[in-house]
């Protein structure tokens, strides 16, 4: 007898959100309408990183009345980052995908990424457009050529939504305290033997809401962080220091 396909892992759909009253409904109803009826082992967290809208009681209310919905809030805004780590905190099934709640990326892709975690442990929704200025699309460009230059790993977009094996997201300490702790966890997954996968996806501008990754400060911070995270794994390469192995493959970030 032929073994059918092996089981999707289960999955904790999250969503930070900020001051996102204007779309934040209609992103987790969605979420829940394409769940319910996927057969998938899930659940779904939002975390509101004080707002100072609507979207805290926005959130309460859908999370009382829909099933495997819960909501963490903020009492001040912490940013970006913290809000990222809560929600990866927060989760407790196999594979976590982080989406936003401004409906740049559709919760649907996720349908056709999790297949993909049979072979591969980090599956990355990377943008065809990103719908940036000048300016930004220099700054995001930077961002995803620092892993390559200083680290050796190709990393095309790395604040991209990402389905990660939640195993990653507990085995490594990052050092990063900027949004550049995104792809420090991909830089030590990769160097550690996890399997990586980029796969195009089609975005929407941002229709609501304010744009929050990028300000001269963050900049600053993140390009700190490189440089902290570079020393630190130069430290650990000279030491003989294990940063530790993931699945047996060859095909590591192929």
């Amino acid at each position: 007898m032929t073994a059918g396909p092996t089981p999707l892992p289960s999955v904790s759909v999250c969503f930070p959100a900020y001051n996102e009253e204007a779309t934040i409904a209609g992103v987790l109803e969605d979420a829940h309408a394409l769940l319910i009826d996927s057969g998938l082992d899930y659940e779904i967290l939002v975390c509101n990183d004080g707002s100072t809208d609507g979207t805290g009681s926005i959130i309460d209310q859908l999370a009382a009345r829909v099933p495997r919905c819960r909501a963490v809030h903020h009492v001040r805004n912490r940013g970006i980052r913290e809000t990222f780590e809560h929600l990866y905190a927060e989760a407790s099934k196999d594979f976590v995908f982080l989406n936003s709640t401004d409906r740049q990326w559709d919760t649907r892709i996720l349908l056709s990424m999790l297949p993909l975690t049979r072979e591969w442990d980090i599956v990355v929704a990377s943008r065809r457009d990103k719908h940036y200025g000048p300016a930004r699309r220099f700054v995001s460009w930077g961002f995803n050529l620092a892993p390559r230059l200083l680290f050796g790993v190709r990393i095309g977009d790395a604040g991209a939504v990402k389905l990660v094996r939640r195993e990653i997201i507990e085995r490594f300490a990052l050092l990063s305290r900027s949004p550049f702790s995104e792809a420090e966890r991909l830089v030590r997954a990769a160097r550690a033997g996890y399997r990586i996968v980029e796969v195009e996806t089609e975005t929407a501008p941002r229709r609501s809401g304010r744009a929050r990754g990028v300000s001269r400060k963050l900049v600053l911070e993140a390009l700190i962080d490189v440089v902290r995270v570079w020393r630190a794994l130069r430290r650990e390469a000279r030491s003989g220091v294990v940063v530790g192995r993931g699945p047996e493959s060859t095909h590591a970030n192929r």
